[in-house]
């Protein structure tokens, strides 16, 4: 038996969920579950517990963003490594998801070795802490003298 953790694959498209759960196989992960959907992914994180989420970003009716910051509300899944997927990302969903908590971005196609690289930084992060919520003042009481005091 295997230590490697189970994985949960979401995209939509049936096929890279196939594809990427090969790839998973290959690097020694033998537990690799797929879904084409972010509620089934919920229900199924829910459900039991993964070691990683590798998601797409462009779904229906739920995106990989709005996934990822459904598990990162969530006490019991904060933890779980989230890994987002698509075939381009724009500055605005880099930011988006960074500010959401993914892990890792990934471009499609993704060969072998990246996804190994990746694992790797992701598999071997530090646990996440629930953040005291941002004060909407500035800390901040510098005077600047062409803006004004902060």
């Amino acid at each position: 038996m295997s230590d490697a953790p189970p994985i949960l694959i979401v995209d939509d498209q049936v096929k890279l969920v196939r594809l990427v759960a090969e790839l998973m196989n290959r690097l020694g992960f033998p537990e690799v579950e797929g879904v084409t959907n972010g509620p089934e992914a919920l229900e199924h994180l829910r459900a039991r517990r993964y070691g990683l989420v590798i998601s797409d970003l462009d779904m229906e009716p739920m995106d990989g963003i709005q996934l990822l910051r459904e598990i990162r509300a969530d006490d019991t899944l904060l933890n779980t490594p989230f890994i987002l997927t698509e075939t381009s990302f724009s500055f605005e969903d880099i930011n988006m998801a960074h500010m959401a908590g993914a892990d890792a971005f990934i471009l499609k196609p993704f060969d072998l070795a990246l996804l190994k690289t990746k694992l790797k930084q992701v598999l071997n992060g530090r646990p996440r802490k629930r953040e005291a919520p941002v004060s909407p003042v500035s800390s901040l009481s510098v005077d600047f003298p062409m803006l004004g005091k902060f």
